[in-house]
């Protein structure tokens, strides 16, 4: 049995899979998924997990080389957990519209839902590689 880092199986197995310049999604309880994107749902309740514990425990696992966040963020608390948390480079996109954040979230590898209900509590993360 592992003794620290991620325990969920599913969510551990599918950081593994990830590969340089592979995209994926943290997310509040209410950003809707499109279909064939997989969803690693750790969501117990409103507000369980947060957006920032998931962060944190994700933090020391990855290497990240930037991030997508929509424009209604900006500014706000969920900008500041990741940029607190993870020195990316963030670009801002409408939430809503072609070429938006829920537009984008199309061709990523997966989406870890959270029990986030902070509005716009979303970021898309592509990986860097450690060497």
């Amino acid at each position: 049995m592992l003794t620290h880092g991620i325990l969920n199986a599913h969510l551990a197995a599918a950081l593994a899979g990830l590969r340089h310049k592979d995209r994926f999604v943290i997310s509040d309880c209410g950003l809707p998924v499109p279909p064939g994107v997989e969803v690693i749902d750790l969501a117990l309740t409103f507000g369980v997990p947060r957006f920032e514990q998931v962060l944190d425990a994700l933090n020391p696992e990855l290497v990240l080389e930037a991030g997508v966040m929509a424009k209604e963020a900006r500014g706000g608390v969920a900008e500041t957990w990741v940029r607190d948390r993870f020195d990316v480079p963030l670009d801002f996109v409408d939430h809503d519209g072609d070429g938006g954040f829920k537009d984008l979230v199309h061709g990523t590898k997966f989406v870890v839902r959270t029990g986030e209900t902070t509005s716009y509590a979303n970021v898309i993360f592509r990986c860097g590689v450690p060497f």
